[in-house]
């Protein structure tokens, strides 16, 4: 079924349910009348307005402005027919106008109630309208209660002709066809079936496709986000599903993805070019110090040597960055980052203690290579630390995850330039993990007093954690 078809589906049964309340007025009135003729003058026994709020109903729930309306119009056609129609009685007057007079009232309360019924639901519609996200939502039987302008904009298909509708009709501007969509899935406890890929996040799924139809027929990525609606009492009434077109974020990532391919690609050529340079410099150098013997003359080898290491040193650092941002960061379990950072690691006599059980942050697909250098830097023999432990705490400002030994610590004066790009003391290490961290706005600083431990606190901000 194709959009125009839809459309047309929505006239055709705004049409349909016109037809029906006019037939059952006329099936109405017409029986009554018929009623009368052959001699029942009371009308249908044993209750005669009975059959007679049916159409009134129908025509208030479905048209409440107009339902008052219809009432009394209905109303005074019964009322005028059966009393001329009748035969002469005292009190055959108060015997219509009461019925009458019901058959209004009944639409006004019909009226009235729907019109409540359907401001309750333009207010969840309001908040829906506005969302910058295409959104629709489904009652539990699949039937659209909500499609806002946003998914107007992107499916071409408007409201009016959309609400109400059911059968999976709602996917025909994505798909071409009527099939289950992310929210269907949910209510149908399948959440996997259909979709490559489907992550939770708290209570909402997510899943990206690719559909042909969006772009004006030239296909757009697009990443889906569905979850249920619940009553007071914690019921499933239905789902609600967000659309959002990701296509150029799509094509922007894989851009940046080649452009970093390429790049390490270059620099690898460049790194063994130097790599092979330097050995042709070390097999140099090492013939000059077999063949003088002059100190001024070794002196200067001896420099040459140097300068040559810090270039080693340099292709090492490269090496270690060439995958750093690379990849979108993610939201990493921290305890899963820092066994994996552990496990590669030999503690021998040093105890081990981690406890960042349900803490995700948002970082670099590289995290557990800065629990390494952390903690390489504590199990260096230098610091003779005998326990590493690490554990987070919140704060106002965000969370902090420490890692902290009880070895001899760090002294004040190198704290200063401690993460910065050194080939002495500390290493590049930490260095490494300073630039790793500050990819998604993390901080890291060593709060450790000299003589009793090592602490490092990474400083995460406030968006930047979870606690799961």
């Amino acid at each position: 079924m194709s959009v125009t078809d839809i459309q047309t589906t929505f006239i055709t049964d705004t049409r349909n349910r016109i037809a029906i309340i006019a037939g059952l007025a006329v099936l109405t009135l017409g029986g009554n009348l018929l009623a009368m003729v052959l001699g029942a003058p009371e009308g249908l026994l044993p209750l005669p307005t009975l059959p007679l709020t049916i159409p009134i109903i129908l025509a208030s729930y479905w048209y409440p402005r107009r339902g008052i309306l219809f009432s009394v119009c209905f109303a005074s056609i019964y009322a005028v027919t059966t009393y001329f129609l009748s035969p002469p009685a005292p009190l055959l007057a108060y015997t219509i106008l009461p019925r009458a007079i019901l058959l209004v009232l009944i639409g006004w309360v019909v009226a009235f109630l729907a019109t409540k019924l359907r401001e309750s639901e333009q207010q969840m519609n309001q908040i829906i309208e506005f969302l910058p996200d295409a959104t629709f939502a489904i009652d539990r039987e699949g039937r659209v209660i909500a499609w806002n302008r946003a998914i107007e904009e992107m499916t071409g298909v408007k409201k009016e002709a959309m609400l109400g509708r059911g059968d999976y009709e709602y996917a025909v501007p994505f798909y071409g066809e009527a099939r289950p969509l992310l929210a269907d899935r949910i209510l149908q406890g399948d959440p996997e079936a259909g979709y490559p890929s489907v992550r939770r996040s708290g209570d909402v799924l997510v899943a990206e496709v690719y559909t042909p139809l969006l772009r004006g027929g030239r296909g757009a990525h697009i990443r889906f986000a569905a979850t249920t609606l619940l009553d007071r009492s914690g019921r499933v009434t239905g789902a609600i599903e967000s659309i959002r077109d990701v296509n150029d974020e799509v094509m922007t990532e894989a851009a940046l993805q080649n452009t970093g391919r390429q790049l390490n690609t270059l620099t690898g050529i460049l790194r063994t070019d130097l790599a092979n340079r330097l050995a042709v410099l070390y097999g140099h150098l090492s013939l000059g110090v077999m063949k003088f013997d002059d100190p001024e003359v070794l002196s200067f080898i001896d420099d040459l040597n140097n300068a040559a290491s810090g270039i080693r040193r340099q292709i090492e650092i490269s090496r270690e960055f060439r995958d750093i941002g690379t990849s979108p960061p993610a939201w990493i379990p921290v305890q899963q980052a820092v066994r994996r950072a552990a496990a590669g690691l030999s503690f021998g006599d040093v105890s081990f203690d981690a406890w960042t059980e349900r803490l995700e942050i948002f970082a670099d697909p590289h995290l557990a290579m800065v629990f390494t250098h952390l903690f390489e830097n504590s199990l260096a023999p230098a610091t003779k630390a005998s326990r590493i432990v690490v554990t987070y705490q919140l704060r106002p400002e965000g969370c902090a995850i420490i890692v902290e030994d009880d070895g001899t610590g760090i002294p004040d004066a190198e704290k200063r330039g401690l993460f910065g790009q050194k080939p002495e003391s500390y290493g590049h290490g930490l260095f490494l993990a300073h630039e790793i961290l500050a990819i998604t706005g993390i901080a890291i600083r060593e709060t450790g007093t000299f003589g009793t431990g090592a602490r490092f606190e990474i400083l995460v901000p406030s968006e930047g954690y979870r606690i799961v």
